[in-house]
């Protein structure tokens, strides 16, 4: 079922078939979304930034996410689980995915806020959206930096996960729209191993040598 041979693949494909505005700055969603928006980075020659947003993870199934993080600390639910989750469970998972949170802006962002997005128009950015939460929460978090527009785009997603997106987003691309349940980001790619943070770095350095990346852009 894979079609894609890693994210930077995904990224690759991605970038061939879509077009994006010249005032875009891509906001990659880490670890796994980093490849897939440096490779569109690069074909586009728009600015990257790493949005630093992290799911929730279900306490019985930690590969899935009850919700969301932004590093403003707002917390995004799932209203499906809201009868499975005590709120102090809830708090305490949130806690502890912060300080995750606040711990990556350090390292892919030296600890840098966000810039005003004034006049530009923000791309979300992920290796797929499964739930979707993840890209929500980013959306909410970026919508307050005042761009022009919010676009999500994926390689891959399922088809009631964009439609749930365009709720949020001003448009969403997704390559490959999925109807197989239950929905698997992995299964569509052959390599689909968990980042280091050495590997986001040497992304973000690479960009960083071509004034890609959004922080530094004067």
């Amino acid at each position: 079922m894979a079609i894609f041979k890693d994210r930077l693949h995904g990224g690759i494909e991605v970038s061939k078939k879509i077009e994006l505005p010249k005032n875009s700055v891509i906001f990659a969603i880490p670890r796994g979304g980093v490849p897939v928006g440096y490779a569109m980075a690069k074909k586009k020659k728009l600015p990257l930034d790493i949005i630093v947003v992290r799911k929730l993870p279900i306490p019985w199934n930690p590969e899935a996410g009850f919700g969301a993080i932004t590093l403003d600390g707002e917390v995004v639910l799932n209203p499906d689980f809201k009868d499975y989750l005590s709120p102090k469970t809830i708090k305490e998972i949130a806690r502890e995915v912060y300080r995750e949170v606040l711990r990556r802006n350090e390292v892919y962002r030296s600890g840098k806020g966000y810039k005003k997005l004034n006049g530009k128009v923000a791309v979300v950015v992920d290796d797929g959206f499964a739930s979707g939460y993840t890209a929500i929460a980013a959306v909410k978090f970026l919508r307050k930096l005042n761009p022009e527009k919010v676009f999500a785009v994926s390689p891959v997603c399922p088809v009631h996960t964009k439609e749930l997106l365009e709720r949020y987003y001003d448009g969403v691309y997704c390559l490959i729209e999925s109807r197989e349940l239950p929905f698997a980001v992995a299964s569509f790619y052959q390599d689909f191993h968990d980042l280091s943070d050495e590997e986001v770095l040497e992304l973000i350095e690479e960009l960083k040598r071509e004034n890609l990346f959004w922080p530094e852009v004067k």
